[in-house]
């Protein structure tokens, strides 16, 4: 993901945080089954998903291998969807940064105004200032329920072949199962002191601000008995 993609990413988390939390307790709303079925099969014809705890994210990587979880992960587009007898993982976008500078190279690039104490190794910065984050299980809601982690959610950081960045990649867990029906998560992240990714000098496309912020927009989960993944 591109820093300016970030950025956008970032106000949208906000934006949809505040709608939340303003509406206050949500509605659901389910699309008519079609003729000849009931809600609860329409529903689950449509989206159940499997038994097998496999998620991708949306680049292809198989994230419980990758992160090393065996629980059900969910988050990414294609990972929504889970069994009310689940213990749940939840993973949200890396962080990308610049590679740690070799002697030699160019200074990294970095607003005028950033300070940093290690201003060659923007990873290694942003391991430092990670103090945590903290899920919010169907914010605004009567339901809503909040689990803190610290810097452990960062599972482990790789270099992606393609644009030659280093990612940081996450997933905070175990959380408890959630009721069948539909739900929210949303992934609050927290920073001691402002962090840039040394891979621009604009502050809303490479930096994380200090304290507490919205890392995702609300993302909806739909959950499923556990009779619906039988045979």
């Amino acid at each position: 993901m591109t820093a300016r993609l970030r950025a956008a990413a970032l106000a949208a988390a906000l934006a949809g945080v505040l709608a939340a939390t303003v509406a206050g307790p949500a509605r659901a709303t389910t699309a008519p089954p079609a003729a000849g079925e009931t809600t609860a099969t329409a529903a689950t014809a449509r989206a159940v998903p499997p038994r097998e705890h496999i998620c991708f994210s949306p680049d292809g990587t198989e994230l419980n291998s990758f992160l090393g979880i065996t629980d059900r992960i969910v988050g990414p587009p294609d990972c929504r969807e889970a069994f009310s007898d689940e213990t749940l993982y939840r993973s949200f976008p890396s962080w990308g940064t610049a590679q740690p500078r070799q002697a030699g190279d160019p200074p990294l690039l970095y607003p005028s105004d950033y300070t940093t104490s290690l201003p060659d190794d923007p990873m290694s910065d942003f391991r430092a200032k990670l103090l945590g984050v903290r899920i919010v299980q169907d914010i605004g809601t009567r339901r809503e329920r909040t689990y803190s982690f610290g810097p452990e959610v960062l599972r482990r950081t790789s270099t992606d072949q393609a644009s030659g960045f280093l990612f940081a990649s996450f997933a905070a867990g175990p959380l408890d199962a959630l009721s069948i029906g539909r739900h929210t998560s949303t992934v609050f992240m927290r920073l001691s002191a402002e962090h840039c990714d040394g891979l621009s000098t604009v502050r809303e496309d490479s930096c994380l601000p200090a304290g507490e912020f919205p890392y995702t927009p609300v993302t909806r989960l739909q959950i499923f008995p556990p009779s619906a993944g039988r045979p």
